[in-house]
């Protein structure tokens, strides 16, 4: 079975799973790592993820992937706080996104990813609750930001052009069995003399 979740519902389920992440980072008591690298990392991780699915559902490589993660990983090693590494990851997330996962019309591209990242990073500051549980609510809001990338860009013409590997393989079997029923019935015709 060959299930395709939307894009829409993936970015608030990944949305909803990275805020679980960073309450959990930001409650727990972490002794050895100091909590701003926790959080930053906690993010990176569910960046890594989504950006997989992405590429994933695209119907691109992994490691496609690679030069922004790892430029992502140099950012969060040098990052000394939370915003320091959240707006890079941003820019990071319009590169995966708009630049490797679902290329096509630049000024569309280019206006749906300022309306979600820069306004989705803008609403975050304005709106972040204070306490503990203000970044989850952030990073969640921001993720629900994001789903409306998917909204204003048609991303499922754009993605997968080709059909994915398992539905050639599946069609390839059909018709191997269609030859091998064909086979069988001329070789029954044959022994019963009606060819």
């Amino acid at each position: 079975m060959n299930l395709k979740i939307s894009p829409v519902a993936a970015s608030v389920i990944f949305a909803a799973a990275a805020a679980m992440l960073v309450a959990a980072v930001t409650i727990l008591p972490l002794r050895p790592i100091p909590r701003t690298t926790a959080l930053n990392a906690a993010i990176f991780l569910c960046l890594a993820a989504y950006s997989a699915f992405l590429a994933r559902s695209s119907g691109r490589s992994l490691r496609a992937l690679f030069a922004p993660l790892l430029m992502l990983s140099a950012v969060l090693a040098a990052a000394g706080s939370v915003s320091g590494f959240v707006v890079p990851a941003a820019a990071g997330l319009s590169w995966i996104r708009s630049g490797i996962c679902f290329p096509g019309s630049l000024p569309r591209r280019v206006c749906a990813e300022a309306i979600t990242c820069a306004a989705g990073l803008a609403l975050v500051r304005l709106l972040q609750p204070p306490g503990p549980y203000g970044l989850p609510l952030s990073i969640w809001m921001f993720g629900l930001i994001q789903a409306l990338y998917f909204v204003g860009v048609d991303a499922e013409s754009s993605g997968q052009t080709k059909p994915p590997i398992r539905e050639k393989i599946e069609e390839a079997h059909c018709r191997a069995d269609v030859l091998l029923r064909e086979q069988k019935l001329e070789r029954a015709f044959e022994k019963l003399g009606l060819l």
